[in-house]
């Protein structure tokens, strides 16, 4: 299930859940992520650049079962994540 959620037009937005998928651009870029959110939803993200922590990072975090906050906007319909970090008591 993908689901692409966004207002017309406005500022940025965030969500936080959980890691499914982090694809790497480069040793410091993330080209795509996936996150399911604590309604179910999941939500997939590209970049257009550096977003604060590396695939890596976010790889530790899938397997820990941590969540994140992902900081986005909606530009054409795709979302498009500008800022990701650690959410404060992230564990399962």
């Amino acid at each position: 299930m993908l689901l692409i959620v966004g207002a017309c037009g406005g500022g940025d937005k965030q969500v936080t859940g959980l890691v499914l998928e982090v694809v790497e651009r480069s040793p410091t870029e993330i080209e795509s992520l996936r996150l399911r959110d604590d309604g179910g939803s999941v939500w997939e993200f590209s970049t257009e650049g550096y977003v604060g922590t590396s695939a890596t990072h976010l790889k530790l975090h899938q397997v820990a079962g941590e969540r994140i906050i992902v900081t986005y906007r909606e530009v054409g319909g795709r979302l498009i994540a500008s800022d990701v970090k650690d959410a404060a008591g992230s564990g399962s």
